[in-house]
């Protein structure tokens, strides 16, 4: 516990008071009860972590965190390194999946280089000075422990900077040529799984990348073994520079009163860290679709979350996480604009 004092922030509660009215607005609607399924409950949601029982169309930021990974040299990928960079590139040009969606969906997007090779010129993108790319997980820890603390801190920042904004849900998106990696390496540690159950093909490794993919993973978890009852410990070891931004954004998140919509295998990994450390953020997060990467489907169940969509999504970025964002918007709207029985002049059951 020492090593996370000053680390891990107190996790502001979702306002109950808010949730509530929310949830009797939602009975007196010109509805059944309950007709609008989990509309109502997003809806419910939505009010209990800003804290307006008629929160309106809530503001949302895209944050996407993007890194290189040492285990890359290990063969578990079926794209080059440099791939990060260039879609770090398309992310800032709008060329991307996560930055459509998020213009459709009315969020913004803020960029982050947590460790990228060779990030593109002219691209704004926050840099948190992390190592370039991380370290081989297979044989050494991925971060060293000041560059874990480091990333968590940044990854709180921009959470403080979004709220300071006026925004009231966050994405956390992520982009890492060889991230899958990492991400099924977490779910082992934290659910305490087999590399068999948490490998998926990831961008579209072929028969001998999933078995070399299992096989890194395999000596990962077994050189770090020893040192996997701490949170913090199997971030640092295990993670990356993505990762463990991303897991301070949701502690951030949980700081500054804020909701997250979680997004597939990678960013959920995070999410799942930062809930290690701080179990009271766990109702501040909405789970946006379930991934076709067998990790992500474990990483709910610990969570205890449900999502809202399942599209068999595999990309990343944030891209499921924004298109979730569609209905939270509609469900908000439906909230806010729908008229009571009584204000309808309609007679209720």
């Amino acid at each position: 516990m020492s090593k996370v004092m000053g680390l891990v922030p107190e996790i502001r509660p979702v306002d109950a008071a808010a949730r509530a009215a929310a949830r009797e607005r939602q009975a007196q609607l010109l509805k059944p009860p309950g007709s609008l399924g989990r509309l109502e409950d997003v809806a419910a949601w939505v009010a209990g972590v800003t804290g307006r029982a008629r929160p309106g169309v809530p503001r949302t930021r895209v944050v996407v965190a993007a890194a290189d990974h040492g285990v890359v040299a290990e063969g578990v990928s079926a794209f080059p390194q440099e791939v990060t960079g260039q879609m770090l590139g398309a992310f800032g040009a709008g060329w991307a999946a996560i930055t459509v969606l998020a213009e459709h969906a009315g969020a913004d997007v803020v960029l982050v280089d947590a460790g990228v090779i060779a990030p593109p010129d002219g691209v704004a993108a926050v840099d948190v000075g992390l190592p370039t790319p991380s370290r081989n997980l297979a044989v050494e820890p991925a971060l060293m422990e000041d560059e874990v603390r480091s990333a968590i801190r940044a990854g709180r920042a921009l959470a403080g900077r979004a709220q300071a904004d006026g925004v009231d849900l966050l994405i956390a998106g992520e982009m890492g040529i060889g991230n899958t990696t990492p991400a099924a390496c977490l779910t082992a540690a934290l659910c305490g799984l087999s590399p068999e159950a948490v490998v998926g093909r990831g961008t579209g490794v072929d028969d001998a990348g999933l078995w070399r993919k299992r096989a890194v993973i395999a000596r990962a978890l077994d050189l770090h073994g020893p040192h996997l009852d701490d949170p913090l410990e199997i971030l640092r070891r295990l993670g990356g520079g993505e990762l463990a931004v991303l897991a301070g954004l949701a502690l951030g998140a949980g700081e500054h009163g804020l909701g997250l919509i979680c997004d597939g295998v990678i960013a959920t990994a995070a999410i799942a860290v930062a809930a290690e450390l701080a179990p009271e953020l766990k109702p501040r997060l909405l789970a946006g679709h379930r991934s076709v990467e067998p990790a992500h489907e474990h990483l709910l169940s610990r969570l205890g979350l449900r999502p809202l969509v399942e599209l068999d999504l595999r990309l990343g970025e944030g891209s499921g996480a924004a298109t979730a964002l569609l209905l939270v918007n509609a469900a908000c709207r439906l909230h806010d604009g729908m008229a009571t029985f009584a204000e309808a002049g309609v007679a209720g059951a």
